[in-house]
């Protein structure tokens, strides 16, 4: 189910989806524990006997208010005679979702209404062991299992309840749909609730009321934060939450007019969608969509930390330095004593779900990483460095984890041909020796080399750029191929040592330059571009760019190379900015803007003929991608000081 809106408070998520259900409902992470693994708290309407669950029979719109995290969505149904328009965000700090709701009778006659939401949580993951129950002190309904508590109330109207067992035939939803609700106190096991409100509307009048839910670990919490809303006002609640984001960007923006206003606006948003997923103890969720469960019976709600590298660099460029200290952190903490990171982590810092062998076909041991999710960490915390001079930062994060990340690479490197030894490639699905991966070590290296320096370790300095240029001239001598005329994606052994090239195009060569192993204008960047852009392009349809030949995962078509992706277009925007070709930034940057949704949220890929999201939607990796871009080109532009920009 399309998703159309985040909230969050770097706590508390949900993710609600085109019907304005809430699909995704995490707490106490961002990503950890969805408290409804993709089922559907859903709204209904009755009026005058007459009901409809909110579905595609309904016209809605989705936004934000601008530069803000509170969403605002309308919804009409020209059947019933009824509008709702709602204004919705997770408070700033306090774990409260506020609903501010008006209900407009769109007849010329009196009418009796009913609003219903339906709730069918399944706390921690499991429909074992649920209870719920009305409070009658609080005056709402809870939810609760072991260390969660979900309080349910409104505001303004009105209200009935109920509780329920349920299963296909018999359940809250059932009495949702009988317009009335029974009022059952409490319930234990598989079970759902309801919350109704109800009142009178005179002709073209409209009311307003609150519903909300307040989330925490112990019911002392709930009472807690019951009398922060009485004593503060859901509406004060939701208006200082309103001003807290429009600040949050505005104290940040550093954006030339050159640029349009419709490319700043998807900018702040992007920044705003990316804080939604970042967890408050430093884990930068990859996406929280649920949708992917059909795939592969997993999610995406872990911290890559390639990802988190990159998403961290756009957010350090941006002025969020504090908040990146978080992300490197968390991955000191985690770094192993060998001193690499793994394949991903839960947003808790537990490892995550993986694929990747620690053991090769003869059972030999092998490391089942990503080397780029290690060096990544290091390029990004010089790029921290270079945005907030904070020497003390960078001294406590060089002793517990730039020296073992930089010794890890310069060990695992094969002698032979100076490159870094196999690891899988960034899109998980290969073992070898790959152009970008050894690319990100050679910048891992410099990067390493010069925060040596920052904190007075001269010699690990010489050490780690020795190394690295070890590794460039590995790259240039084994990865570009001279009769091709560009360069590989990578390169394999077989069982008696020689070596296989992998000649496939490969849309992460584009980043070769951003790594300086070449300048963007070198003759072997070049040609290589112009290689991916010919092979790689989606020439029919809606165009952008796919991540290699023959791409597999969510493939619509033989007839193209695979799927566009927001990343990979935006890779190539990012050397037309390099080289100055201004223009065709500005045209790839426009072509991210038509693939976003109602309220500016990304998808990973696209089906190349109808443009329709694939996969999860937003994925933060897609947002932070374009908020590089747009930093990216807001400087070069700036330094060329072009007339027809600046």
């Amino acid at each position: 189910m399309k998703k159309e809106i985040v909230l969050s408070n770097g706590k508390f998520f949900v993710n609600i989806d085109k019907d304005i259900a809430i699909r995704d409902f995490y707490f106490p992470y961002v990503g950890m524990y969805n408290h409804l693994n993709s089922q559907a708290n859903s709204i209904c309407v009755w009026v005058d006997g007459k009901f409809r669950w909110i579905d595609d029979s309904w016209q809605k719109k989705f936004d934000y208010n601008e530069n803000s995290l509170v969403a605002n969505i309308e919804a009409v149904s020209e059947d019933l005679g009824i509008k709702l328009n709602f204004r919705s965000a997770i408070h700033k700090y306090s774990d409260i979702l506020i609903h501010q709701i008006k209900v407009t009778n769109l007849q010329p006659e009196s009418r009796n209404f009913k609003v219903f939401f339906y709730h069918c949580f399944r706390l921690n993951e499991s429909e074992i062991g649920n209870t719920a129950y009305y409070d009658p002190r609080l005056k709402g309904l809870i939810h609760y299992k072991g260390a969660t508590y979900i309080y349910i109330s409104s505001e303004g109207l009105d209200f009935e309840y109920t509780v329920s067992k349920r299963n296909h035939e018999t359940g809250a939803w059932r009495e949702i749909e009988s317009g009335k609700l029974s009022k059952t106190k409490i319930m234990q096991g598989e079970i759902d609730s309801a919350w109704g409100v109800y009142g009178e509307l005179e002709p073209l009048e409209s009311k307003e009321f609150f519903y909300y839910i307040l989330v925490g670990k112990k019911y002392e919490d709930i009472v807690s934060l019951k009398k922060k809303v009485q004593n503060e006002g859901l509406k004060h609640l939701l208006d200082e939450t309103d001003d807290y984001w429009k600040s949050w960007i505005k104290t940040k923006d550093k954006l030339i007019s050159a640029l349009s206003k419709d490319l700043k606006n998807q900018y702040y948003k992007s920044l705003l969608i990316i804080r939604a997923h970042f967890d408050n103890e430093g884990a930068v969720v990859a996406a929280n969509d649920t949708s992917i469960y059909k795939f592969n019976k997993d999610h995406y709600s872990y911290l890559w930390p390639r990802d988190g590298a990159f998403i961290c660099m756009a957010l350090d460029n941006a002025g969020y330095t504090r908040l990146t200290e978080k992300f490197f952190k968390f991955c000191k903490k985690h770094i192993t004593e060998e001193g690499f990171l793994l394949h991903k982590y839960s947003p808790d810092g537990t490892a995550g779900s993986s694929w990747h062998p620690w053991c090769d076909d003869e059972e030999n041991y092998q490391l089942p990483i990503q080397e780029d999710e290690t060096a990544l960490v290091v390029v990004a915390l010089y790029n921290h460095y270079l945005n907030s001079k904070d020497i003390e930062f960078i001294d406590m994060m060089y002793n517990g984890f730039v020296r073992k990340a930089a010794n890890f690479m310069v060990n695992y490197i094969d002698p032979k041909t100076n490159l870094p030894l196999e690891s899988y490639d960034l899109w998980e699905e290969r073992r070898g020796v790959f152009t970008y991966t050894a690319s990100t070590v050679y910048a891992g290296l410099l990067a390493a080399s010069k925060l040596a320096v920052l904190v007075g370790n001269k010699e690990e300095s010489v050490l780690y750029k020795e190394t690295a240029e070890k590794v460039r001239e590995g790259i240039l001598t084994y990865l570009y191929d001279e009769e091709l005329g560009r360069f590989l994606r990578g390169i394999y052994k077989d069982k008696n040592g020689n070596i296989i090239k992998d000649k496939t195009l490969e849309s992460s060569l584009l980043l070769i330059h951003e790594f300086e192993v070449v300048e963007p204008d070198d003759y072997r960047m070049v040609n290589t571009v112009k290689a991916i852009e010919e092979g790689l392009w989606i020439k029919d349809g809606i165009e952008g760019l796919a991540r290699y030949e023959n791409d597999y995962y969510h493939r619509v078509s033989d007839k193209t190379p695979g799927n566009p992706w927001i990343i990979t277009t935006l890779w190539l925007a990012n050397w037309y900015t390099d080289v100055g070709l201004f223009d065709k930034t500005f045209s790839l940057l426009n072509w991210v803007l038509k693939r976003r949704t109602q309220a500016g949220l990304l998808a990973e890929q696209f089906d190349p003929y109808t443009g329709e999201p694939l996969s999860v939607c937003p994925l933060t990796w897609s947002h932070s991608s374009y908020c590089y871009s747009i930093q990216k080109l807001n400087k070069k532009l700036i330094e060329s000081k072009t007339p027809d920009y600046v």
